[in-house]
């Protein structure tokens, strides 16, 4: 009867000994350092993979907005970006330009926007490439893209920009260059085709 008694006891007083709880608490100490770093890693690519479509959308945008403006102007004239030019020059086509410049819509003939890459200085001595909007009513040059990219590469291919030539003038534009995320480069590359719209 006392040893049934002392049986019951023990069965009642049985619990985690100090190892298992040890061994437990280190299991779940492992699982919960996995799981933070694995969270650390996705929100890291998340923040990347944000910097990277605020990025890709605002070369987007420069792009649309350069593709608008060319395709309601006329008189294009295509050049290499480091070369001067006149205030009313002709109609020129090329096929690896790094400027353009035309008629803007509804505006006099003395009247051009210009686009073109151009080197720009930051305030720590570092350089990068963007690409600059000249408007020759007021000389203002604005810059569309974003400090934080850098473009490395903008190519105009123009064709039928001559009256001459009796057809719809086109301009092909290439953009390529890169984004710096984490120390690390992310290249791009998009281009686009404009007709012109008030081809008569």
């Amino acid at each position: 009867m006392i040893k049934q008694k002392l049986k019951m006891n023990k069965g009642l007083m049985s619990g985690f000994t100090l190892i298992e709880m040890m061994v437990a608490t280190s299991i779940f100490m492992m699982i919960m350092l996995v799981s933070m770093g694995s969270l650390i890693i996705t929100l890291g690519a998340a923040r990347d993979a944000r910097a990277l479509r605020f990025a890709m959308d605002n070369v987007n945008f420069a792009m649309e907005s350069m593709t608008r403006s060319i395709r309601m102007g006329t008189n294009y004239t295509c050049f290499e970006a480091n070369d001067s030019i006149t205030d009313n020059p002709a109609p020129a086509d090329c096929e690896n330009g790094t400027a353009i410049s035309f008629i803007p819509q509804l505006a006099l003939s003395d009247v051009r926007i210009t686009y073109m890459l151009s080197e720009v200085e930051n305030s720590d001595g570092t350089t990068y490439h963007t690409i600059k909007r000249i408007d020759s009513r007021n000389g203002i040059s604005t810059p569309i893209i974003a400090s934080s990219i850098d473009i490395e590469k903008l190519n105009f291919i123009v064709d039928g920009s001559s009256i001459t030539d009796n057809k719809q003038s086109s301009v092909y534009i290439v953009i390529k260059g890169k984004v710096m995320l984490d120390g690390s480069p992310r290249y791009f590359s998009i281009q686009t085709m404009a007709s012109q719209r008030n081809f008569q």
